[in-house]
Order: C-alpha cells, then sequence, then structure tokens
C-alpha cells in the first residue's frame, strides 16, 4: 500500500520531501547547517547539508578518513583551502574532496550557502555536537555561540572526522577555471557549467563526480533544460537517488504522489521507491547525487557526449534503443505511465 511522502527528516529509509529550510537545523557560531539527510533517513548511505552564513565565517582544517565529500555552491563566495592549495568557489562551482583530503573554508560574502553530501562517514552528525538546535530557517543576524576545542574533540568521536593541529591559513586565493574531472581518484574543483557534457534530447546533464574519481562509490550529476514531457517511470533496486532543485521548477512523482519541486527542495529517492520527473520552466536546473556510482553507464548510453554549455533549439537524440539493448546490465526497472506503482 502506497503511503504519502514524509516531509520531514524520517528516522529511518524512506522517500521523503524537504522544502526549502526544511531538515534539522543547528547554529554553530554564526553559521546554519540545515542537515538534509543523515544516516538514519538513508540507511547509512549518505548525508547532507546545506551551510550558511555571513561574511567572515570559517570552519577549521580537518581531514575525512574513509568519506568523500561533494560540494556545491548555491549563493555568495567561499575560499576552499584544500591540501594546501586556495580556491574562490563562486554559484555553481564543485569541489571534490576525498578521503584524506585536507581542507577548510572561510565564507566572503554577505550571504553565503553552500551543499555539502558526504558519502559515508556520517558526517553531518557533528553540528548537532558543535551547535544548537535553531528554530528559525536563517542564520542569525547577531550570534553569540561559541564551539570550544572540547566541542570539536567530541564530534571526531562521533563521524568520521579529524580536526588539524594546525593553523588554519587562508592564503591568496584564485578563481576556479578547471573543466577536466581526473580519470583517478584525486582531488578537484569544477568551474561552473563545466563537467563532463551528455545530451539527452532537450536536457543537458554534467557529471561532476563519476565512477572513475569516486571509485565507484557515488556519481553526482547537473542536469538542466527546458519546459518538456516527463521521463518513464522507473526505479532502481540497488540505487539510491537524491535530487535538489536549484533554479526553476520541476514535478516529481514518488512513491505514488506527484509533488512541485522550486528552490531549495530536496527529495530523497531510495532503492525500490517509482519515480519520475518534469521540467516545468523554461529554464530548470537540478543536481543529484546516486550512490553506488554504477548508474553512470545511464547517462551515457542515453545520450552523446556535447560540447556547449546550454541545451540546444532543437532537441539531440535519445538514445532509448541503446538503453533497452543494454537493459540487463543497469539497475533500471521502468514502470508506466508517469507516477504509477511499482508491481508487487
Amino acid at each position: 500500500m502506497t503511503t504519502s511522502l514524509t516531509t520531514h527528516l524520517p528516522n529511518t529509509v524512506a522517500p521523503y520531501l524537504l522544502r526549502r529550510g526544511e531538515g534539522k537545523r543547528y547554529l554553530f557560531g554564526k553559521q546554519l547547517a540545515t542537515v538534509i539527510a543523515n544516516f538514519q533517513s538513508t540507511g547509512d548511505i549518505l548525508s547532507a547539508a546545506i551551510l550558511s552564513g555571513p561574511k567572515g565565517e570559517s570552519f577549521p582544517l580537518h581531514t575525512h578518513q574513509n568519506t568523500y565529500e561533494s560540494i556545491f555552491v548555491l549563493e555568495g563566495k567561499i575560499q576552499f583551502v584544500i591540501n594546501g592549495e586556495s580556491h574562490l568557489l563562486l554559484p555553481g562551482d564543485y569541489a571534490h574532496i576525498p578521503p584524506m583530503t585536507e581542507h577548510a573554508y572561510q565564507l566572503l560574502a554577505h550571504r553565503n550557502a553552500f551543499i555539502s553530501y558526504s558519502i559515508a562517514g556520517n558526517v553531518t552528525a557533528i553540528y548537532e555536537i558543535l551547535g544548537q538546535a535553531h528554530t528559525p530557517y536563517e542564520y542569525p543576524a547577531v550570534s553569540n555561540h561559541v564551539y570550544s576545542t572540547d566541542h570539536l574533540q567530541q564530534a571526531a568521536q562521533q563521524a568520521d572526522i579529524i580536526f588539524s593541529t594546525s593553523q588554519t591559513v587562508f592564503s591568496d586565493y584564485t578563481l576556479v577555471s578547471n573543466s577536466v574531472i581526473p580519470e583517478s581518484v584525486a582531488t578537484y574543483v569544477l568551474e561552473s557549467g563545466e563537467g563532463t557534457k551528455l545530451l539527452t534530447g532537450d536536457q543537458l546533464h554534467r557529471f561532476l563526480a563519476t565512477q572513475a574519481s569516486t571509485d565507484g562509490d557515488y556519481i553526482m550529476v547537473s542536469t538542466e533544460g527546458p519546459k518538456g514531457d516527463a521521463i518513464v517511470s522507473h526505479y532502481h533496486e540497488h540505487h539510491t537517488e537524491t535530487f535538489f532543485c536549484v533554479q526553476g521548477q520541476m514535478t516529481m512523482w514518488a512513491n505514488g504522489e506527484e509533488v512541485q519541486l522550486l528552490p531549495g527542495d530536496f527529495l530523497h529517492v531510495p532503492a525500490g521507491t517509482v519515480h519520475s520527473y518534469r521540467l516545468d520552466t523554461h529554464y530548470t536546473k537540478f543536481v543529484g547525487v546516486l550512490v553506488s556510482g554504477l548508474f553512470e553507464p545511464f547517462f551515457r548510453l542515453l545520450g552523446d557526449e556535447y560540447e556547449h554549455y546550454i541545451f540546444p533549439d532543437t532537441p539531440g537524440p535519445l538514445r532509448m534503443d541503446r538503453v533497452i539493448a543494454n537493459i540487463q546490465t543497469l539497475d533500471l526497472k521502468v514502470v508506466t505511465p508517469p507516477g504509477g506503482h511499482r508491481p508487487e
């Protein structure tokens, strides 16, 4: 029997929808961590938080022993020091931080926000220790909250995070200009609009993280396109998928329910959940993480590599013939019509 989507961060694995600002909110210093996925809600698969705050706030040098971190900037100017290199990330820029990579950040605009996905590691557990529960949906204009070295040590006992004993130094930075994803696990940053680009019909997908760059653990994809038709309803037996609306508006079907996603809304789709989407505005963009990374061949079969930075006026090929020919190797179970239910 199908039930309605959960609209809060659940304590067990389930499909759920969080509107912008919803989740578990913690104030640490003058920054706000809004946890939108954790180990309880995803079954120990991933965690995610939106971090926001004013100019001058920072977070000290640290590493994750076993955790990948994928960072997508939503607003403002954010300086990241990653393995000693200093980068200025602007909206749409991406930072890829594999295990054992030392990194820190500071906020440089009057308003800043980025989304941080952590694959394994339960990293979002640190905010409950470093911070305090925060009822309002935004960080405050004035905050006297502080966290201490003892708080950092406690956080390191609860999550995959090791804080450096070295002083954090934010040296002169360079703008992000890289366009290439390494063909093996490595640290990298990507300029907004860059990444491996694939065109599927009228939608442009960009890989931000690939099987090669995550050792097969996950992929991260940015998708943009015009108002159009719904994709076919489907489910995955072994994949968890997330959708975060960045711009525009989209309709999603999940767990038998139709919902509209606006910028800042987040949908978690665990394995076995029938889902579909449709882009509803003339320019719509969303980012998503798929765990594991073994679904990457689907995108490469469905579309072809594309050199431009905006989808074309006339849609390109949609190679369902190649998908169907390889369907036995893909974790893809097709269900129709959109919003349909998985047969029991």
